[in-house]
């Protein structure tokens, strides 16, 4: 089985400027991933399970949730999601449409236009992850199809119109813990470390202790810096991605439970058992069941 990135690397800086794209499932940005930028991502078909953060919890079009930075997130198509006449498996075009923009940008703007203080109430909340009311969606999700295409100052303009609109949300629902620090002192530091946690995390032998060495830390030093930026321990960070991962990998495939700990990072099955249990309060195979069987009433989490 090939082994994927967990960090999704934006190709293009978005310092002054807003990316609007649209893609398919299943593709290389679907998997359990994380990223420095902001992301508002819209589900225009299918239905499955989402995760954000600590959150997990089952999605139908239309689901729309906006991601701070570093909040890794997914969404995994069930069976049962797929269009009528098309077989599990086969690639869904067009099943996202996702706008991205960085901090600097955002700060940029709200710093020059009084206006847009409604945008950093949002990055804020973000943070944590926002799910957004269905009548919400239904305004915004065209809007950001006509971003996806748009040209010019016209871009800047329908941006704001999605961010007014998401602000007016009084029905949108926090979703997770609180994953980071609104402001990181040390980005390019924190940044660096999730990049090598993202490029390691199936070996069994990777450790936190290993993590601090990389960055020249005593152990104790680090746990802090991470635990101040991340509000979570290095472990349960490494354990959730690990988890998550699993829990696609449970959907998408038949491949059987013992393979799947190995493939996301465990070295033995009881110690994936165990946080499996820990994350997600089922075991892999009940996981797996309730999944077959369309039951996503005990799946869905939000505290650590």
């Amino acid at each position: 089985m090939r082994r994927k990135p967990l960090r999704e690397v934006i190709p293009v800086p978005l310092d002054r400027g807003v990316r609007s794209y649209k893609h398919g499932y299943p593709s290389e940005v679907t998997i359990w991933h994380n990223h420095p930028e902001y992301e508002l991502h819209a589900i225009r078909r299918t239905s499955g399970l989402c995760y954000v953060g600590t959150y997990s919890g089952p999605f139908e079009p239309g689901n729309l949730v906006m991601a701070g930075p570093n909040l890794p997130h997914m969404w995994v198509t069930d069976r049962s999601g797929y269009e009528e006449g098309t077989e599990f498996g086969h690639f869904i075009p067009d099943r996202d449409v996702v706008v991205q923009f960085s901090e600097a940008f955002a700060r940029g703007c709200a710093d020059l236009l009084s206006d847009a203080a409604d945008l950093t109430e949002l990055m804020e909340l973000s943070t944590a992850g926002i799910l957004f009311s269905d009548a919400t969606s239904a305004r915004v999700v065209p809007l950001m199809d006509k971003l996806s295409s748009a040209k010019g100052s016209y871009r800047l303009g329908l941006f704001f119109e999605i961010i007014g609109h998401l602000a007016a949300d009084k029905d949108r629902k926090i979703l997770s813990v609180e994953w980071r620090a609104t402001h990181c002192q040390h980005p390019k530091r924190l940044d660096n470390i999730l990049r090598k946690i993202a490029e390691n995390i199936t070996r069994p032998d990777f450790t936190c202790s290993e993590m601090a060495r990389r960055e020249k830390m005593e152990l104790s030093n680090f746990s802090r810096f991470f635990e101040r930026h991340m509000n979570c321990s290095c472990t349960e960070y490494i354990n959730r991605l690990r988890v998550y991962r699993a829990c696609q990998l449970l959907i998408e495939t038949d491949v059987r439970i013992t393979a799947i700990a190995y493939e996301v990072g465990y070295g033995t099955l009881s110690t994936f058992n165990r946080n499996f249990q820990r994350f997600i309060e089922l075991s892999p195979t009940a996981f797996r069941a309730q999944w077959r069987d369309g039951d996503f009433s005990a799946i869905e989490t939000k505290s650590a």
